[in-house]
Protein backbone atom coordinates (compact mmCIF):
# COMPACT_ATOMS: atom_id res chain seq x y z
CA UNK A 1 0.00 0.00 0.00
CA UNK A 2 1.05 2.89 -0.57
CA UNK A 3 2.24 5.30 2.12
CA UNK A 4 3.35 8.55 0.87
CA UNK A 5 0.20 10.01 1.19
CA UNK A 6 0.31 10.50 4.82
CA UNK A 7 3.62 11.64 4.76
CA UNK A 8 3.07 14.46 2.01
CA UNK A 9 -0.37 15.62 4.25
CA UNK A 10 1.57 15.68 7.12
CA UNK A 11 4.03 18.52 5.46
CA UNK A 12 1.04 20.17 4.24
CA UNK A 13 -0.13 20.67 7.73
CA UNK A 14 3.38 21.39 9.23
CA UNK A 15 2.18 24.89 9.49
CA UNK A 16 -0.26 25.13 11.46
CA UNK A 17 1.36 22.53 13.73
CA UNK A 18 4.97 24.12 14.27
CA UNK A 19 5.47 27.50 12.84
CA UNK A 20 2.90 29.28 15.43
CA UNK A 21 6.33 29.37 17.62
CA UNK A 22 8.01 31.68 15.45
CA UNK A 23 7.25 35.12 15.43
CA UNK A 24 7.35 37.52 12.55
CA UNK A 25 9.67 39.88 12.39
CA UNK A 26 9.49 43.24 13.73
CA UNK A 27 8.13 46.09 11.48
CA UNK A 28 11.19 47.62 9.52
CA UNK A 29 11.70 50.50 7.31
CA UNK A 30 12.12 48.23 3.74
CA UNK A 31 15.13 48.54 2.16
CA UNK A 32 16.97 47.21 -1.06
CA UNK A 33 18.44 44.51 1.30
CA UNK A 34 14.94 43.19 2.17
CA UNK A 35 13.39 43.68 -1.15
CA UNK A 36 15.99 41.50 -2.18
CA UNK A 37 15.94 38.76 0.51
CA UNK A 38 11.86 38.43 -0.25
CA UNK A 39 12.32 38.16 -4.08
CA UNK A 40 14.67 35.15 -3.20
CA UNK A 41 12.20 33.69 -0.82
CA UNK A 42 9.44 33.79 -3.57
CA UNK A 43 11.34 32.77 -6.19
CA UNK A 44 12.35 29.36 -4.50
CA UNK A 45 10.42 26.34 -5.60
CA UNK A 46 7.33 26.52 -8.18
CA UNK A 47 5.94 30.22 -9.45
CA UNK A 48 3.96 31.18 -12.29
CA UNK A 49 2.14 34.45 -13.37
CA UNK A 50 -1.73 33.97 -14.60
CA UNK A 51 -3.50 36.57 -16.50
CA UNK A 52 -7.27 36.85 -17.87
CA UNK A 53 -8.80 39.70 -19.49
CA UNK A 54 -5.53 41.72 -18.20
CA UNK A 55 -5.62 40.91 -15.18
CA UNK A 56 -2.72 39.02 -13.32
CA UNK A 57 -1.90 36.97 -9.81
CA UNK A 58 1.38 35.42 -9.08
CA UNK A 59 1.17 32.10 -7.69
CA UNK A 60 4.31 30.23 -5.57
CA UNK A 61 4.33 26.85 -4.86
CA UNK A 62 5.27 26.36 -1.31
CA UNK A 63 7.06 23.73 0.80
CA UNK A 64 5.87 23.63 4.49
CA UNK A 65 9.21 22.55 5.82
CA UNK A 66 12.48 23.20 4.45
CA UNK A 67 15.93 23.26 5.00
CA UNK A 68 18.41 25.06 7.24
CA UNK A 69 19.84 27.36 4.49
CA UNK A 70 19.95 31.07 3.10
CA UNK A 71 17.86 31.64 0.83
CA UNK A 72 19.09 31.48 -3.24
CA UNK A 73 20.51 34.65 -4.61
CA UNK A 74 17.78 37.41 -6.24
CA UNK A 75 16.50 36.10 -9.62
CA UNK A 76 13.20 38.21 -9.83
CA UNK A 77 11.00 41.06 -8.60
CA UNK A 78 7.68 39.14 -8.12
CA UNK A 79 7.52 39.80 -4.57
CA UNK A 80 8.73 43.29 -4.25
CA UNK A 81 5.67 43.95 -6.87
CA UNK A 82 2.54 42.12 -4.96
CA UNK A 83 1.05 44.55 -2.83
CA UNK A 84 -0.77 41.46 -0.98
CA UNK A 85 0.18 38.04 -0.10
CA UNK A 86 -2.80 35.53 0.59
CA UNK A 87 -1.87 32.25 2.46
CA UNK A 88 -3.36 28.95 3.14
CA UNK A 89 -3.93 30.38 6.90
CA UNK A 90 -2.44 32.49 8.83
CA UNK A 91 -0.39 29.86 11.27
CA UNK A 92 1.84 32.57 13.01
CA UNK A 93 -1.01 33.85 15.35
CA UNK A 94 -0.01 31.38 18.38
CA UNK A 95 -2.31 32.39 21.02
CA UNK A 96 -5.52 32.04 18.20
CA UNK A 97 -4.26 28.72 16.57
CA UNK A 98 -3.37 26.89 20.26
CA UNK A 99 -6.90 27.72 21.20
CA UNK A 100 -8.12 26.34 17.58
CA UNK A 101 -6.07 22.97 17.78
CA UNK A 102 -7.30 22.65 21.55
CA UNK A 103 -11.07 22.93 20.40
CA UNK A 104 -10.73 20.55 17.24
CA UNK A 105 -7.71 18.40 17.74
CA UNK A 106 -7.73 17.23 21.32
CA UNK A 107 -10.21 15.58 22.91
CA UNK A 108 -11.52 17.54 26.60
CA UNK A 109 -10.46 16.95 29.66
CA UNK A 110 -13.71 14.98 30.86
CA UNK A 111 -13.12 11.77 27.78
CA UNK A 112 -11.06 9.42 27.60
CA UNK A 113 -7.90 9.99 26.21
CA UNK A 114 -6.10 8.53 22.75
CA UNK A 115 -4.34 5.82 24.79
CA UNK A 116 -8.22 4.08 25.75
CA UNK A 117 -9.39 4.30 22.24
CA UNK A 118 -6.46 2.88 20.45
CA UNK A 119 -5.57 -1.12 19.56
CA UNK A 120 -3.52 -2.73 21.83
CA UNK A 121 -0.64 -3.34 18.93
CA UNK A 122 -0.83 0.47 17.94
CA UNK A 123 -0.46 1.66 21.26
CA UNK A 124 2.48 0.07 21.59
CA UNK A 125 4.34 0.82 18.19
CA UNK A 126 3.28 4.62 19.01
CA UNK A 127 4.57 4.80 22.68
CA UNK A 128 7.88 3.55 21.15
CA UNK A 129 7.68 6.45 18.45
CA UNK A 130 7.02 9.28 21.19
CA UNK A 131 9.45 7.82 22.89
CA UNK A 132 12.49 8.07 20.76
CA UNK A 133 11.07 11.55 20.04
CA UNK A 134 10.62 12.39 23.60
CA UNK A 135 7.30 13.40 23.42
CA UNK A 136 5.54 11.06 25.81
CA UNK A 137 3.11 13.12 28.02
CA UNK A 138 -0.32 13.43 28.72
CA UNK A 139 -0.83 16.32 26.77
CA UNK A 140 0.31 14.10 23.32
CA UNK A 141 -1.96 11.70 24.36
CA UNK A 142 -4.94 14.45 24.76
CA UNK A 143 -4.81 14.42 20.79
CA UNK A 144 -7.06 13.01 17.97
CA UNK A 145 -5.47 10.17 15.97
CA UNK A 146 -5.38 12.69 13.15
CA UNK A 147 -3.02 15.23 15.13
CA UNK A 148 -0.85 12.70 16.52
CA UNK A 149 0.08 11.39 12.86
CA UNK A 150 0.67 14.49 11.87
CA UNK A 151 2.65 15.74 14.73
CA UNK A 152 4.82 12.15 14.38
CA UNK A 153 5.36 12.72 10.69
CA UNK A 154 6.20 16.24 11.57
CA UNK A 155 8.62 15.28 14.37
CA UNK A 156 10.41 12.66 11.81
CA UNK A 157 10.81 15.60 9.16
CA UNK A 158 12.44 17.94 11.59
CA UNK A 159 14.76 15.14 12.73
CA UNK A 160 16.07 14.41 9.09
CA UNK A 161 16.90 17.98 8.89
CA UNK A 162 13.33 19.35 7.38
CA UNK A 163 11.72 21.99 10.06
CA UNK A 164 8.49 24.21 9.93
CA UNK A 165 10.48 26.57 10.86
CA UNK A 166 12.15 26.95 7.06
CA UNK A 167 9.21 26.43 5.41
CA UNK A 168 8.54 29.00 2.59
CA UNK A 169 5.38 30.47 4.36
CA UNK A 170 7.34 31.25 7.32
CA UNK A 171 10.06 33.01 5.60
CA UNK A 172 7.23 34.90 3.36
CA UNK A 173 5.42 35.74 6.50
CA UNK A 174 8.50 37.76 7.97
CA UNK A 175 9.20 39.01 4.93
CA UNK A 176 5.65 40.51 4.31
CA UNK A 177 5.50 42.07 7.72
CA UNK A 178 8.84 43.80 7.23
CA UNK A 179 7.67 44.75 4.16
CA UNK A 180 4.59 46.08 4.69
CA UNK A 181 2.07 43.89 2.57
CA UNK A 182 -1.14 43.09 3.36
CA UNK A 183 -1.54 39.59 4.41
CA UNK A 184 -5.02 37.64 3.36
CA UNK A 185 -6.31 34.32 4.54
CA UNK A 186 -7.56 31.82 1.91
CA UNK A 187 -9.10 29.01 4.30
CA UNK A 188 -8.06 29.95 7.83
CA UNK A 189 -6.51 27.84 10.03
CA UNK A 190 -10.13 26.81 11.68
CA UNK A 191 -11.38 25.64 8.38
CA UNK A 192 -8.29 23.54 7.73
CA UNK A 193 -8.12 21.77 11.06
CA UNK A 194 -12.05 21.22 10.74
CA UNK A 195 -11.34 19.15 7.59
CA UNK A 196 -9.41 16.70 9.81
CA UNK A 197 -11.76 16.93 12.52
CA UNK A 198 -15.09 16.03 10.49
CA UNK A 199 -13.80 12.22 9.94
CA UNK A 200 -14.96 9.25 11.39
CA UNK A 201 -12.58 7.78 14.58
CA UNK A 202 -11.80 4.51 11.97
CA UNK A 203 -10.37 6.70 9.61
CA UNK A 204 -8.67 8.59 11.72
CA UNK A 205 -6.99 5.48 13.42
CA UNK A 206 -6.33 4.40 9.89
CA UNK A 207 -4.43 7.69 9.18
CA UNK A 208 -2.31 7.53 12.27
CA UNK A 209 -1.75 3.42 11.61
CA UNK A 210 -0.39 4.29 8.16
CA UNK A 211 1.64 7.69 9.60
CA UNK A 212 3.43 5.07 11.93
CA UNK A 213 3.98 2.38 9.31
CA UNK A 214 5.55 5.36 6.99
CA UNK A 215 8.02 6.16 9.91
CA UNK A 216 8.70 2.44 10.82
CA UNK A 217 9.54 1.09 7.35
CA UNK A 218 11.36 4.06 6.58
CA UNK A 219 9.26 5.47 3.84
CA UNK A 220 7.99 8.05 5.39
CA UNK A 221 11.67 9.44 5.35
CA UNK A 222 12.06 8.89 2.02
CA UNK A 223 9.10 10.27 0.64
CA UNK A 224 9.94 13.45 2.64
CA UNK A 225 13.41 13.56 1.03
CA UNK A 226 11.92 13.21 -2.47
CA UNK A 227 8.92 16.17 -2.00
CA UNK A 228 11.41 18.75 -0.80
CA UNK A 229 14.18 17.36 -3.09
CA UNK A 230 11.81 17.38 -6.00
CA UNK A 231 10.55 21.29 -4.96
CA UNK A 232 13.79 22.45 -4.31
CA UNK A 233 14.65 21.89 -8.26
CA UNK A 234 11.33 22.23 -9.38
CA UNK A 235 10.44 18.88 -10.98
CA UNK A 236 7.36 19.18 -11.66
CA UNK A 237 7.28 15.64 -13.26
CA UNK A 238 7.47 14.20 -10.05
CA UNK A 239 5.27 16.19 -7.87
CA UNK A 240 2.94 14.92 -10.60
CA UNK A 241 4.55 10.89 -10.62
CA UNK A 242 4.03 11.47 -6.48
CA UNK A 243 0.48 12.32 -6.68
CA UNK A 244 -0.96 10.02 -9.30
CA UNK A 245 0.60 7.66 -7.33
CA UNK A 246 -1.42 8.60 -4.44
CA UNK A 247 -4.62 8.30 -6.77
CA UNK A 248 -3.96 5.14 -7.63
CA UNK A 249 -3.86 3.60 -3.88
CA UNK A 250 -6.57 2.26 -2.77
CA UNK A 251 -6.31 2.78 1.05
CA UNK A 252 -8.47 4.37 2.99
CA UNK A 253 -5.94 7.39 4.19
CA UNK A 254 -5.35 8.00 0.65
CA UNK A 255 -8.36 8.66 -0.56
CA UNK A 256 -9.14 10.95 2.40
CA UNK A 257 -5.41 12.69 1.68
CA UNK A 258 -6.17 13.23 -2.25
CA UNK A 259 -9.86 13.61 -2.13
CA UNK A 260 -10.90 16.33 0.77
CA UNK A 261 -6.98 17.82 1.48
CA UNK A 262 -5.90 18.24 -1.48
CA UNK A 263 -8.72 18.28 -4.09
CA UNK A 264 -11.52 18.93 -1.97
CA UNK A 265 -10.29 22.72 -1.15
CA UNK A 266 -9.36 23.65 -4.55
CA UNK A 267 -12.69 25.26 -5.68
CA UNK A 268 -11.97 27.85 -2.38
CA UNK A 269 -8.58 28.20 -3.94
CA UNK A 270 -9.78 29.01 -7.30
CA UNK A 271 -12.55 30.77 -6.24
CA UNK A 272 -10.15 33.19 -4.35
CA UNK A 273 -7.70 33.60 -7.12
CA UNK A 274 -10.75 34.55 -9.14
CA UNK A 275 -11.32 37.72 -6.57
CA UNK A 276 -7.57 38.28 -6.12
CA UNK A 277 -6.82 38.38 -10.26
CA UNK A 278 -9.47 41.15 -10.40
CA UNK A 279 -8.50 43.42 -7.52
CA UNK A 280 -6.84 46.69 -8.46
CA UNK A 281 -4.13 45.58 -6.01
CA UNK A 282 -0.96 42.92 -7.41
CA UNK A 283 -1.76 39.58 -5.16
CA UNK A 284 0.84 36.96 -4.40
CA UNK A 285 -0.79 33.80 -3.77
CA UNK A 286 1.36 31.09 -1.77
CA UNK A 287 0.00 27.60 -0.90
CA UNK A 288 1.42 24.12 -1.08
CA UNK A 289 3.09 22.73 -3.86
CA UNK A 290 0.72 19.98 -4.34
CA UNK A 291 -2.11 22.08 -4.73
CA UNK A 292 -0.73 23.16 -8.42
CA UNK A 293 -0.64 19.69 -10.11
CA UNK A 294 -2.80 16.80 -11.87
CA UNK A 295 -5.95 17.16 -13.47
CA UNK A 296 -7.88 18.66 -10.44
CA UNK A 297 -4.82 20.90 -9.43
CA UNK A 298 -5.23 24.68 -9.92
CA UNK A 299 -2.92 25.45 -12.73
CA UNK A 300 -5.48 22.93 -14.92
CA UNK A 301 -8.87 24.74 -13.37
CA UNK A 302 -7.31 28.00 -13.78
CA UNK A 303 -6.77 27.25 -17.62
CA UNK A 304 -10.11 25.92 -17.37
CA UNK A 305 -11.33 29.54 -16.61
CA UNK A 306 -9.52 31.28 -19.18
CA UNK A 307 -6.29 32.16 -17.30
CA UNK A 308 -3.21 31.88 -19.35
CA UNK A 309 -0.43 30.63 -16.99
CA UNK A 310 3.11 31.30 -17.63
CA UNK A 311 6.14 29.43 -15.17
CA UNK A 312 8.64 32.23 -13.70
CA UNK A 313 12.37 31.47 -13.57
Amino acid sequence: MNLCAVALRALCAAAALATVAIPPSRAQSPNAEVARKADAAAARGFAWEATKNGRRVLLVGTIHVGRAAPPPPDCSHRFAQAAVIAFEADVFDAQKVGQLVQKLATYPSHEPDLKSRLPASLHERVEALLARYGLDSPAIWRMKPWMLANTLVVVEAARLGFNPAYATEAMLYQLARTCGKAIVEIEGVERQLAIFDGTSQDLQLAYLEQAVKGIESGESEREVRRLVEAWERRDAADIERMLAAMRESGGAAERFVVGQIIDGRHPTMVEAIDRYAASDKLHLVAVGSLHYFGPNGLLALLRARGYTIKPLD
